[in-house]
């Protein structure tokens, strides 16, 4: 008797010893689990989720934002905030991140908190993360009390950010040059901006205002930023231009300054807007001469290179 208790003691505490270890392997399991588990609930954050994260953990882009590049006109910002809410809001995912990551009601929102909206939503655009697997890449400038440095690392779909390296950068090469569609004016005849090159004859003004044929001493292009976007000018004689909001004209005014009935090259001003610029470049040129300046879709301007 004694020894069928011994037994069943024995039993019953290599079973104890036995659940203990399973539910051990268990409690494993789920920390490791855990610990590869990409996002709340095990499924992988989104693309606007896992750029907050980077940028919660490496800073905020330094970008050619056009609301403030290189002009700023007043109230222009909250007003495309209001504009384009409907736009932001019909990303329902990205919506849904800006809100949860702002802090924001979920239900309609104020004009103040359209503008929360829109700057995060803005801040979007200039993360790029190139994917490989389950690993996305990412490299772009930040502003550290240091200077400008450029940030390369990568994020996993949990949102876990590695920096791999941080270089001295400089600012962001913001373009303030003319559309590709632009016409310049030549001794024979409108020439396509992007066909102009150095010893390309064009007019130009000298520095009495007389029209005088130089050579072009220097040309430029410039990469146009993701958002960038373009005045769209028209003259009462209808005389139409794009090109940067930071251009200037002879008089060196930025036509992002300009305003409707504003006198420009010996007309008015009847349309000013600012629209998305559906480019890869914007281009300049420099003719030789004591201006530097040009016509470009007939309307004198001024270079913006030395």
């Amino acid at each position: 008797m004694a020894a069928r208790t011994l037994l069943r003691i024995g039993d019953r505490g290599r079973g104890i010893s036995q659940m203990k270890a399973v539910v051990a392997l268990i409690l494993l399991a789920v920390v490791g689990c855990g610990a590869a588990s990409p996002g709340p609930g095990g499924s992988p954050l989104g693309e606007a989720e896992l750029k907050f994260a980077v940028m919660d953990a490496v800073g905020k882009p330094q970008w050619c934002d056009p609301d403030y590049w290189p002009i700023v006109r007043e109230g222009a910002e909250q007003q495309n905030a209001v504009a384009r809410y409907a736009e932001i809001k019909a990303d329902a995912t990205t919506y849904a991140a800006i809100i949860a990551h702002e802090h924001l009601p979920s239900g309609e929102l104020n004009d103040a908190e359209k503008l929360v909206v829109y700057k995060a939503w803005k801040l979007l655009r200039p993360v790029e993360l190139k994917q490989s697997g389950s690993i996305y890449a990412f490299a772009y400038t930040v502003m550290t009390k240091d200077g400008y440095q450029m940030v390369a690392g990568k994020v996993r779909v949990d949102g876990s950010v590695t920096v791999d390296s941080r270089t001295p950068a400089g600012a962001p090469n913001c373009p303030i040059c003319l559309a590709a569609s632009t016409l310049i004016d030549t001794p024979n005849g409108s020439v396509p901006v992007v066909d102009i090159r150095v010893g390309s004859v064009v007019w130009t003004e000298d520095a009495s205002g007389r029209r005088i044929a130089q050579r072009v001493a220097r040309v430029g292009s410039t990469a146009a930023p993701d958002g960038h976007r373009m005045v769209h000018l028209r003259l009462a004689d209808r005389r139409e231009l794009f090109a940067s909001p930071g251009h200037r004209t002879s008089d060196g005014r930025a036509l992002g300054s300009l305003h409707v009935g504003d006198s420009l090259d010996g007309s008015r001003v009847t349309l000013w807007e600012l629209v998305p610029y559906q480019g890869d470049r914007t281009y300049d040129l420099r003719p030789e001469g004591p201006t530097g300046d040009y016509w470009a879709n007939g309307i004198l301007l001024a270079s913006t290179l030395a």
